[in-house]
């Protein structure tokens, strides 16, 4: 019923509160606060420029929001505009402000998730899959790019806590990603781009989910074998994110959600582009 209400209650009035309230992370209207400023983000030219780029972001970028901030302008920055076969994997991109963005033009767009969405946009031509990473329906070689954001972190954990009720998904299966990460691969057309984002730094099990390190970085490297790759860390610091480094990163532990405190979800994440 809250959330039936929230709906009904304009953008404006709910950023207002947010903003009114000091602007607290996860407090009422952040969410809306938040994809307000993304959305701005992904259709500012600089902005997406110094992602491409791996450039230094503006000081205060991002300031109290959570890693979303700078994983959907990473992506749409690398994406290139045009049709071709295109696989969102985990369904971090099914909202209609990201979809409507010009990158998506005259794309063949699939959708894979473990449980159907409240909001389906099929009349924009897309396709709505339910199905494990781990085992998809699709032919080798079928996609040209595929994105994969904040998702691996939730392969082979226990799926059940937030996202679906089916007990098979009530795992602790640590390594399965790697399953995943095939998967990925053999479903990938040879010279497409695979885009891949997990939260960064020491390594933590939260059961549903796990912050990845530096050594399950490089077992998703050794495992992909790819052609070849880039891998760009952003930090999230008092005054925002910002580009940063593997060596800066590798010690950061994953922030409990306080509502009452200027912190994020994931304190750095790392965002992976690989060429097959």
């Amino acid at each position: 019923m809250k959330e039936f209400i929230y709906k009904l209650i304009p953008g404006f009035l709910k950023i207002g509160y947010y903003k009114l309230r000091g602007k607290r992370p996860w407090s009422w209207g952040y969410t809306t606060f938040k994809f307000d400023y993304i959305k701005k983000a992904i259709y500012d030219r600089e902005i997406l420029g110094k992602f491409k780029n791996s450039d230094f972001l503006p000081k205060g970028f991002g300031f109290s929001l959570d890693e979303r901030a700078v994983e959907y302008p990473w992506v749409i920055s690398k994406i290139l505009v045009g049709s071709c076969n295109f696989m969102d994997a985990g369904s971090a991109l099914n909202r209609k402000d990201i979809l409507e963005h010009p990158v998506f033009k005259n794309k063949k767009i699939t959708i894979l998730n473990l449980n159907p969405e409240q909001n389906c946009f099929w009349q924009k031509g897309i396709s709505y899959v339910f199905g494990d990473i781990r085992q998809m329906p699709f032919k080798d070689s079928y996609f040209d790019f595929i994105t994969c954001l904040s998702t691996l972190e939730h392969v082979g954990m226990d799926n059940t806590f937030l996202y679906v009720k089916d007990q098979r998904y009530k795992e602790e299966k640590l390594f399965d990603f790697e399953k995943a990460v095939l998967e990925l691969k053999r479903v990938l057309k040879k010279g497409g781009s695979i885009f891949i984002t997990v939260p960064f730094g020491k390594y933590q099990n939260f059961n549903y989910f796990q912050q990845f390190d530096s050594s399950r970085i490089g077992r998703i490297l050794e495992v992909f074998k790819p052609q070849s790759h880039q891998i760009n860390y952003y930090k999230y610091e008092k005054d925002g994110w910002n580009i940063s480094d593997e060596e800066s990163c590798k010690d950061v532990e994953y922030s409990k959600i306080q509502k009452s405190d200027f912190i994020v979800a994931a304190k750095a994440v790392a965002c992976i582009e690989f060429i097959k």
